[in-house]
């Protein structure tokens, strides 16, 4: 706007002041602090990170032990199966705490993906777990942290996106906190599921056994059946019912096809039973005697067929197995 000469601008009219010499800028408004070649470590990673590596210390550890102590216990024994598989799931555990622990400490976006994903399993434990792991996901949700772990330098954000980064990435305190509780809490639980599920997973292993013994008695039961009947009554030994060939001087049809297989015949524990065999001089009597190796790790129950063809169980640290096959099998035994 411009006035008449020699007339003064009304009250409030912007002053003409002298011309801005080029050669001296005027100084910023403001003062503007310098941008920082990288950010630090927030408080609460920083404890995220810590609670992981103390975590892989404690699960890698636990693992390693499960394993020394299944290869103690010898590959036959079905303990040592599941002892083992525990400790490699204890190992696995560990080494995604420390992949964890590493990402965090370093900034990494890895890092803050693997600690979501242990909270997002956290969310399960219900009621104190889905507080805590819901309070961690929040955390590491804010957009100030997302950029945090991005990847990208100060430099290369807007002066908006680093007041996000320390306006979210400092509110961690209470949420780690919480997650000392919740990690060693998680521990507590794993050592807890593992007490409950270990012994479940014996049951079943001995269950499991059990029903391959059973089915071992019937097949013992069939073969001397079949044997009897192609050789005038009697029954057969394990090397007749394995190679009928080799008994042919006993008389009867000559059969060539064997009456079980190789498997049921060979020594040594099969599926957690050993078994015996008792053929009397004259043939006329069998009995065919299964017992747990383990008594109350690998089975509970004993077995026993004669050549009556019923198939008796036992309790096994109740019952003394048969000496001759003159007397059949022991007494008090269920039928099944």
């Amino acid at each position: 706007m411009t006035f008449p000469p020699g007339s003064q601008p009304p009250f409030g009219a912007p002053q003409a002041g002298p011309p801005q010499d080029p050669r001296f800028p005027a100084p910023p408004s403001a003062y503007a602090p310098p941008v920082p070649a990288a950010f630090s470590r927030p408080f609460g990673v920083i404890m995220l990170a810590i609670l992981n590596a103390m975590g892989a210390l404690l699960f890698l550890g636990g693992g390693v032990l499960m394993l020394v102590v299944s290869a103690t216990m010898g590959a036959r024994e079905d303990g040592a199966v599941v002892v083992m598989v525990m400790g490699g799931l204890f190992a696995a555990f560990g080494a995604f705490h420390a992949v964890t622990a590493l990402g965090l400490f370093m900034l990494k976006g890895f890092g803050r993906v693997c600690q979501m994903v242990q909270s997002g399993i956290g969310l399960l434990a219900i009621p104190l777990g889905t507080l805590m792991s819901g309070l961690i996901l929040y955390y590491l949700t804010r957009p100030g942290v997302a950029l945090l772990f991005s990847g990208r330098p100060p430099a290369a954000m807007t002066p908006e996106e680093r007041q996000l980064v320390a306006r979210d990435s400092n509110q961690g305190v209470l949420v780690v906190v919480l997650a000392i509780v919740a990690v060693f809490g998680g521990i507590a639980v794993i050592g807890i599921v593992a007490a409950i599920a270990i012994p479940g997973l014996l049951r079943a292993r001995m269950a499991g056994n059990e029903a391959s013994a059973l089915g071992t008695m019937r097949a013992m039961a069939s073969a001397q059946a079949a044997y009897s009947a192609t050789h005038d009554g009697r029954y057969g030994t394990l090397e007749c019912l394995t190679t009928p060939a080799a008994c042919s001087d006993a008389g009867g049809t000559a059969v060539s096809t064997p009456f079980i297989s190789a498997d049921m015949a060979r020594p040594g524990p099969r599926s957690g039973y050993v078994f015996r065999l008792l053929v009397s001089d004259d043939q006329q009597h069998f009995v065919y005697w299964g017992e747990p190796a383990q008594d109350r790790r690998t089975g509970e129950h004993a077995f026993c067929v004669s050549e009556t063809h019923s198939v008796f169980q036992y309790q096994a640290r109740d019952v003394f197995p048969p000496t001759a096959p003159d007397g059949g099998c022991p007494s008090g035994g269920e039928t099944l």
